[in-house]
């Protein structure tokens, strides 16, 4: 992510006019993102749509998605349940 966006996210959440902005949840991590930011480009919001590959994407983040669980297995004890709670887990489609 560009050092500007990384600046003008971080400016307009520091100064609450994120407060009230529209949402989504990332699919993969569960973190609420904006899904417009005054000053960042649109598709840096949401990376799956700056790849050319959907899958290839889709298939990067499960990895991601498992190498995340996997390491912060080393960890589970020493958090309390909300910290558990908040960390992403693999999505299971309904049969």
């Amino acid at each position: 992510m560009p050092i500007k966006a990384t600046r003008a996210l971080l400016g307009e959440a520091l100064s609450g006019r994120l407060n009230g902005v529209e949402f989504r949840t990332d699919a993969n991590f569960g973190f609420a993102v904006p899904v417009a930011v005054e000053g960042v480009e649109q598709a840096i919001l949401d990376p799956r749509s700056t790849w050319s590959d959907a899958a290839a994407y889709d298939a990067q983040a499960d990895k991601l998605v498992k190498m995340f669980i996997t390491n912060f297995e080393k960890f589970e004890s020493h958090v309390d349940s909300k910290v558990r709670d908040a960390a992403p887990g693999l999505l299971v489609a309904a049969e």
